[in-house]
């Protein structure tokens, strides 16, 4: 998986606009989920799709454990 605070960086170093989801925030896992049905079919590297189903994971191993709340 990509390192996201390097990602973050080359984004301010660009002037470049980008999105934070974190595991509390409820809407979190839908956007992600969202996410995933528009690139399924767009994307052809496998890898990043795989990516894609380990966030989701994530989240919803997060959202079990420790609920989710409010967005920030």
């Amino acid at each position: 998986m990509k390192n996201p605070i390097q990602m973050i960086k080359q984004c301010v170093e660009k002037e470049e606009p980008y999105f934070l989801l974190r595991g509390q925030d409820i809407c979190a896992l839908p956007a992600i989920k969202a996410y995933y049905e528009a690139i399924k079919d767009k994307v052809t590297d496998p890898y990043f799709i795989e990516e894609i189903e380990e966030i989701m994971k994530d989240f919803q191993a997060f959202r079990d454990e420790q609920g989710a709340d409010i967005p920030d």
